[in-house]
């Protein structure tokens, strides 16, 4: 994979495989994934993944070249993904979409559920990870 310059970081309620990860990413996205526990000489895209041990237990960050910035949607990738992986995933949507940030310069969180439904949330920084405040 050539160098990564963008990336999408989402977090998942509950922690699934790597490899279950990466074979719903690499089907919804329709481009090769690799990881470090899982290489791919002809990957387009890297997966990194993160556990927790507060809020959500799992964060996977995904980066891919500028070239393909136009290829990759970040919101479609998270609604899709916790459709397919059936767990509420949270996400920075200003990572990838300029625009999404407040007035005040604020990063906008989204909620996305199994349901393809999105929710802008308020969130809370842990010690050990990120969790939606109620």
């Amino acid at each position: 994979m050539s160098s990564s310059e963008l990336l999408i970081d989402l977090y998942l309620q509950t922690k699934r495989s790597e490899q279950e990860i990466i074979i719903k990413l690499e089907s919804i996205i329709g481009l090769k994934i690799e990881s470090v526990n899982f290489p791919c000489a002809n990957s387009e895209l890297f997966l990194l993944p993160v556990e927790y041990s507060q809020g959500y237990k799992q964060g996977i960050s995904i980066m891919w070249p500028a070239n393909l910035d136009n290829v990759i949607n970040g919101y479609h990738i998270a609604k899709e993904l916790s459709c397919a992986l059936n767990v509420p995933i949270l996400f920075d949507a200003s990572l990838f979409d300029s625009n999404a940030t407040t007035i005040d310069g604020d990063d906008i969180w989204f909620l996305t559920m199994s349901n393809r439904q999105l929710e802008q949330v308020n969130i809370e920084i842990l010690e050990d990870g990120v969790d939606v405040l109620p």
